[in-house]
């Protein structure tokens, strides 16, 4: 056990950015056999960072291999991933690896200036429980950071979690997963309040009372290992409330102002309220954008589903003073910028009221690099949902180019409306959008509610030129086969190196074997690949 001044590894310098066919037989059998054998090569290998390193109490770190806690019980550690909170009331809780942390009776965790409440690094979090637990921390509250592919996700299961960011740093989020991805579940209940500070020498410019995106910090690189510059991978970005409640405000600020916002680069983005779910949101004004729910993806497409859930989601109005061009403001927005695939916001059996200055609900696909309008993005309502605010409402389309040369742009897709059937040229101003939108259902049959992603051979152009991140292209074929693609990526970039260049290094013939086998695997679902290609010409 050693001492340390609160060295909480997170860095919290980041912003919140503003991100089926079927197999043939044969390729399927091979395809199948070949993800056997990588995952029994996963399973055989030693439990390296599935565990976390050392943990951080209250200021003291502690590392791995000795289960610890203290003496009035109100905390201990397995010395792997296994925390338990129990009345615990104290300092910042850190961690680098996973870490669960299951929590029992009521919990406060309140983090020093600068720090997060419960922070993990090159990890996963997990809490869950049927306690509470209440965090406050002046930025980010709690917050995962992975590598781009592994770790970085925060998964609230069953627990009471209230979260509160004070406000005392240019950006913060009550939850934030860097590299990652969050869900709440199994009942649930999380309240999030991002406030603006206050006495503070300027507003901030970015609130988030949820932010998932997928572009890993420069300093999440594995300790040893040569640090990399911001990229974008396929892991993260998406959020899921499943059978869950979530409420958040937020305060003003000088930018933006976001409930849920999720951002992907060269990636498709996934939301989902299902299964019960209750979410209430409410975003304070903003300079720039104001939204109960943002939904971004540059270079990739934006799926949104609410089924069978409730959901409140308002922005307030535009900041005084602010021309509405450079100010939006929505209560859902989902924008996409893929030229291949069918954005959508897909409703069903759900009961939504949104709320925008700019627009209630909105789906865009936006091509920034010449006027081409890329396919529309939809909103679809399902299972006879009814749009009952406005009277008369529909489903407006929009279509919009904007030919200037050096700054040609376009956007396709649909908004929330009154009755009419021309589409619209511009939301903003426009007298034809509805700013207060409520959705119903009616009794009809189920349909499939899972989006349906269409093959995208090649990235799509990226809006912004200027803001392109330095990535090796993207893969054809890989694109048309997201998650067998995954399974390679992952397991045999990192899998490999573990194994073939450390563990094999040190006489460990199981862990060499097992790397052998899942990189097998992995030649085999390539090989399944290839056999379904060819059958299919």
């Amino acid at each position: 056990m050693r001492t340390q001044i609160h060295d909480n590894p997170i860095d919290h310098g980041r912003a919140c950015a503003l991100s089926r066919g079927t197999w043939r037989r044969v390729g399927a059998k091979l395809a199948c056999a070949g993800a056997c054998a990588l995952m029994a090569g996963q399973l055989l290998l030693p439990s390296v960072a599935l565990a976390a390193d050392w943990v951080n109490v209250g200021g003291t770190q502690y590392d791995a291999g000795t289960a610890t806690g203290d003496e009035a019980g109100t905390w201990s550690w397995d010395g792997a991933d296994d925390m338990k909170l129990n009345g615990y009331d104290g300092g910042s809780i850190g961690a680098k690896g996973n870490l669960t942390i299951g929590v029992t009776g009521t919990n406060t965790v309140t983090a020093d200036a600068g720090q997060s409440a419960i922070a993990v690094k090159n990890g996963n979090l997990a809490i869950t429980g049927d306690g509470t637990l209440n965090a406050t921390a002046q930025n980010d509250v709690i917050t995962a950071i992975g590598d781009g592919r592994t770790g970085g996700d925060v998964t609230i299961s069953g627990v009471s979690v209230n979260a509160t960011a004070l406000g005392a740093a240019e950006n913060v989020a009550g939850i934030r997963a860097t590299a990652g991805s969050v869900t709440i579940d199994k009942g649930a209940d999380v309240k999030i309040e991002a406030k603006s500070a206050e006495g503070s020498w300027r507003p901030m410019e970015i609130i988030c009372g949820i932010h998932a995106d997928n572009i890993p910090n420069r300093h999440a690189a594995q300790e040893g290992e040569q640090e990399e510059p911001d990229s974008a991978y396929e892991h993260g970005g998406d959020i899921t409330v499943d059978g869950a409640s979530l409420s958040i405000k937020t305060g003003d600020a000088s930018w933006a102002s976001m409930c849920i916002n999720t951002f992907g680069i060269k990636k498709n983005t996934l939301m989902k309220i299902v299964n019960g779910a209750d979410v209430t949101l409410s975003a304070g004004s903003a300079a720039s954008l104001s939204a109960g729910i943002s939904a971004r993806s540059q270079a990739g497409a934006v799926w949104m589903l609410v089924e069978k859930s409730n959901l409140t989601s308002r922005s307030l109005s535009a900041a005084s003073g602010i021309d509405a061009d450079r100010n939006q403001s929505f209560g859902i927005m989902a924008e996409a910028n893929t030229r291949f695939e069918t954005p959508r916001i897909q409703i069903f059996k759900s009961k939504i009221e949104a709320s925008g200055a700019t627009a209630g609900i909105y789906a865009i696909n936006r091509n920034g690099a010449n006027a081409t309008l890329f396919r529309a993005a939809m909103i679809d309502l399902q299972g006879n949902a009814m749009i009952t605010t406005p009277t008369d409402g529909a489903v407006r389309d929009v279509k919009k180019v904007v030919d200037t040369g050096q700054w040609s742009s376009s956007q396709s897709g649909q908004v929330i409306g009154v009755a009419g059937s021309s589409a619209i040229s511009d939301i903003v101003g426009s007298a034809e959008v509805a700013h207060d939108v409520a959705i119903d259902f009616g009794d009809g049959q189920e349909p499939d509610p899972t989006p349906d992603p269409e093959p995208a051979p090649e990235p799509d152009p990226m809006p912004n030129p200027e803001q392109k991140p330095d990535l090796k292209p993207v893969d054809k074929d890989a694109k048309t086969t997201t998650a067998v693609t995954k399974t390679v990526t992952t397991k045999t970039a990192a899998g490999a190196k573990s194994a073939f260049g450390v563990l094999a290094a040190t006489g460990d013939n199981a862990a060499t074997a097992a790397a052998a086998l899942g990189i097998a695997g992995a030649s085999v679902i390539g090989a399944g690949f290839v056999a379904f290609k060819h059958r299919n010409r």
